[in-house]
């Protein structure tokens, strides 16, 4: 099983409710027909006779449009971003429906939703494949790298007694605020700009949050 992060703006126009809403992800690309069963040779010739990409740019667009229909399988991840929020997904089969050619959104793939998680919930791996600029990209470390399997099974039991505090929408228990704030005070210390600010940004709303 592989994971995949993917933006949402298929043709240069923002799809994410689309996506979340009617269950399906896409990217744009029209005009290069059905890719059901299509080579990534046959793929590079359709892009280069409708966009007359050559050099890096087509190689670029190669890798976006092979990844999507012949390196993504079905029941990989999918992973999509909202402001500070992350939707995980399970995707389906690769299928081109001609109706949305004009749209721009004619290479799909449906898409059960399984959770949405605040993005510090996440480990340092995941956030590094959720920073790449790229429509479509793969994570390369092995799966189990990611840890999505302790999101994905985390479940609020409202009934519990146990002290809770919450984050937004998300409920967490004592122990795990702690671990979690464990984990932002480590990444306090990283060496990538970015990772710090975002670890500082998290601890100072959870501040407020605690009073």
């Amino acid at each position: 099983m592989n994971i995949f992060q993917m933006k949402t703006q298929p043709n240069g126009i923002e799809r994410i409710t689309e996506f979340i809403s009617q269950g399906f992800a896409c990217i744009g690309y029209p005009g290069i027909g059905n890719l059901e069963g299509v080579e990534k040779d046959e793929i590079r010739k359709r892009l280069h006779e409708k966009y007359k990409w050559t050099g890096s740019k087509l190689g670029n667009h190669l890798g976006i449009v092979n990844a999507f229909t012949n390196t993504m399988n079905d029941k990989d991840i999918v992973l999509i971003t909202e402001g500070e929020w992350v939707h995980i997904g399970e995707i389906g089969p690769y299928y081109y429906d001609d109706k949305f050619e004009d749209e721009g959104m004619c290479h799909r793939r449906d898409v059960t939703w399984l959770k949405k998680v605040q993005r510090h919930q996440l480990n340092e791996f995941v956030k590094e494949l959720l920073r790449n600029r790229s429509i479509v990209t793969k994570f390369k470390h092995p799966f189990d790298i990611a840890e999505l399997d302790k999101v994905l099974s985390t479940e609020t039991d409202l009934s519990d007694k146990q002290q809770t505090f919450a984050f937004d929408e998300t409920l967490v228990s004592e122990e795990q605020a702690k671990k979690a704030l464990q984990v932002l005070l480590s990444a306090l210390e990283s060496e990538n700009e970015e990772v710090r600010v975002d670890a500082a940004k998290s601890i100072l709303k959870v501040s407020k949050l605690l009073g």
